[in-house]
């Protein structure tokens, strides 16, 4: 596997659920466009994300990119022990999750695509992440869980109820502000490839 083909695996797994909103906070999701419940997609998100370990009602943005990597390394044959080792250092807390790959040397200050990116809000252990899917100058797209279609404050913008596109600024904005990026070159290297 390659950086290239992870990058592209963790995009196009993420890519999926966007456009679910929460029916119940944090803890279940339908797609207002779609006809009828997205029940096979929310069991199949929720069952990724309980991997995690998270726990429906839990702020869920960095469980939600944790599972779209999982889903794409098993996509991509990895073996149980890699993701192991996945699974040992991404947690559903950002702070912690960048204070893990810190402390191995595998959080990046630079953004790419199929990168997990990870932000603070202020000096709290609130935090937010999203999956970049590209890059251009100052800014980033992103898909993002748990986020907000209006981020009309900071509480909004790092806590809301959709599975969605974002565009941001690399450095953060306001009170949120980026503690750095998992590219997939990292995750390649943490689980051995």
């Amino acid at each position: 596997m390659t950086s290239d083909q992870l990058a592209q695996g963790i995009i196009r797994q993420a890519s999926r659920f966007i456009g679910l909103r929460e029916v119940k906070p944090n803890a279940d999701w339908d797609n207002p466009n779609t006809a009828g419940p997205d029940r096979a997609l929310v069991d199949e998100l929720r069952a990724l994300m309980r991997q995690s370990p998270w726990e429906p009602g839990w702020a869920y943005c960095a469980a939600f990119a944790e599972s779209m990597v999982l889903a794409a390394l098993r996509s991509l044959a990895a073996t149980p022990e890699q993701i192991k080792r996945w699974q040992a250092t991404m947690t559903p807390h950002c702070v912690t999750s960048a204070g893990n790959f810190r402390e191995r040397g595998l959080l990046s200050a630079n953004a790419e695509p199929g990168s997990i990116w990870l932000a603070r809000h202020g000096s709290t252990s609130n935090g937010h992440a999203g999956i970049v899917t590209a890059v251009r100058g100052m800014s980033m797209a992103t898909i993002e869980g748990n986020t907000s279609l209006d981020p009309s404050s900071d509480a909004k913008e790092r806590e809301g109820d959709w599975i969605t596109n974002r565009i941001r600024f690399l450095k953060g904005r306001g009170t949120l502000n980026t503690l750095g990026f998992i590219t997939p070159a990292a995750i390649i290297k943490l689980i051995g490839v």
